[in-house]
């Protein structure tokens, strides 16, 4: 009854179970400072993006609630605001009875440990989320109601990808897919197949069942660096879903400029792709106010949690890296124009770990003497 209250949706509210996902802010906020804010949605898309594979490997319907009234979820659970944030809830199962009426709350009496003996408030972040909070049921119907699908992108000469036929799926479990999945920390500077590409691609721009995308839509576009892939000329391209393809924007080898992009890391740079989700921030506030902000962040994040599983099922490796904002615009623009960049996933072939080599200790030695 409560989330039926919260999220204006009795469907929601009959689910048999409910995911529901928060961030601890500090979590990230302890490295990332005032920028953790996006970095939350990263990490709970990517692990929305593992729980909606298995949820479809299982045929149990699953789906996104983002608009929903932050304070009284957030009282459900006895949340303190300003350190910890509702960001999305995740129905599961078919809807069985009605709810009942939403019960009184009481003040939850938990007493949580603290993540450092020592704690840095970043207060922006507060101030996003109170500021792209919804308050009332009427707020959210009306959220609801002004979303509206995202102009496409225009027509545009295209590179056509290989079609999925001609890729070899994996034969490895989804469940260990996901297992082995990490964040790569070395490639080699290889090139990739061009059908690996095309099921990556197509895999990161599937349809997502949530509130906040109406029918096949998507708040993000999908820009590229091409630099090791066989059969494609070397450059920077954006993704057109609907037409499977990919539309040149600059012909040339970029290792450098990636790298320089993705915060001068050398991983940029040795990637085969590195791919940058960017969204038209206008059109965004315009249908989905500053709320937008936050779901546009999440798709992303899930998004770049099914490149993840696509690139280890092809024995791939990735890692999502952060970046210069405003020179990832420049470098992409004019198509670029008037875009903010939200997330950039380089992939590649992994470089072998190195193991170190344990040397036991000797039995006439304690530990700790040398």
């Amino acid at each position: 009854g409560v989330l039926e209250e919260a999220a204006a949706d009795q469907e929601t509210a009959a689910a048999p179970a409910t995911l529901i996902f928060t961030a601890l802010y500090w979590r990230s906020a302890w490295k990332y400072r005032s920028r953790a804010y996006r970095y939350c949605f990263w990490d709970a898309g990517t692990m929305a993006a593992h729980a909606l594979a298995l949820a479809t490997a299982l045929s149990l319907p699953a789906r996104l609630i983002t608009a929903f009234i932050d304070a009284l979820v957030e009282q459900l659970l006895g949340l303190d605001r300003k350190e910890e944030g509702v960001l999305f809830l995740m129905p599961l199962g078919r809807a069985s009875s009605p709810p009942l009426p939403a019960p009184p709350l009481s003040p939850l009496p938990v007493h949580a440990l603290p993540l450092s003996q020592r704690e840095v408030d970043y207060p922006l972040i507060s101030q996003m989320h109170t500021a792209s909070a919804l308050e009332t049921r009427e707020e959210v119907e009306r959220w609801r109601d002004r979303i509206s699908p995202l102009p496409p992108l225009e027509d545009a000469p295209l590179f056509p990808l290989p079609s999925l036929s001609a890729v070899q799926s994996s034969s490895s479990p989804l469940g260990e897919v996901i297992l082995k999945r990490g964040s790569t920390r070395r490639f080699l500077p290889e090139s990739i197949p061009l059908s690996a590409l095309a099921t990556l691609l197509t895999a990161g721009s599937g349809e997502i069942e949530a509130d906040f995308l109406p029918g096949r839509g998507s708040l993000v576009h999908s820009y590229l660096i091409s630099n090791g892939v066989q059969g494609l000329p070397s450059g920077a391209y954006v993704f057109h879903p609907a037409r499977h393809g990919l539309q040149l924007l600059r012909e040339g080898s970029f290792r450098q400029e990636a790298g320089y992009l993705c915060l001068e890391q050398p991983l940029g740079a040795t990637a085969s792709v590195v791919i940058f989700f960017l969204a038209d921030f206008d059109a965004l506030l315009e249908r989905y106010g500053n709320r937008g902000y936050r779901v546009a962040q999440l798709e992303a994040g899930i998004r770049g949690g099914r490149l993840y599983l696509a690139a280890y099922a092809l024995g791939l490796g990735a890692t999502g890296l952060t970046f210069y904002d405003d020179v990832v615009v420049e470098f992409f623009s004019p198509h670029a124009q008037g875009k903010i960049p939200l997330l950039a996933v380089a992939i590649g072939v992994p470089a072998p770990i190195k193991r170190s080599r344990i040397v036991p200790l000797r039995p006439d030695r304690t530990p700790g003497t040398f």
